[in-house]
């Protein structure tokens, strides 16, 4: 089991998507030690629910581009009219 010192910041960033709960479980240590330890690096706050609200909206507008697709029907559009000289 690492101890706070060993996990390294790269390391930390491979759990960035798990909750913080979960985070400290796999890492063997409880969860004020890794507050404490993401505080050292910097880290004020667990990213965990800011990347999954990104996901979220990045689905929604991925979801909206599609539901949208640009017009393929064989109608021209509108014709262009060039204004009386």
């Amino acid at each position: 089991m690492p101890t706070t010192k060993d996990v390294t910041l790269e390391e930390l960033s491979k759990y960035f998507h798990l909750p913080e709960k979960a985070v400290a479980k796999q890492l063997g240590i409880c969860l004020t030690s890794l507050k404490k330890l993401c505080r050292g690096y910097g880290i004020t706050r667990w990213p965990f629910r800011k990347l999954k609200s990104i996901q979220r909206t990045m689905s929604k507008v991925c979801e909206g581009s599609d539901a949208n697709p640009p017009s393929t029907s064989s109608s021209p559009g509108p014709i262009p009219v060039a204004a009386p000289s």
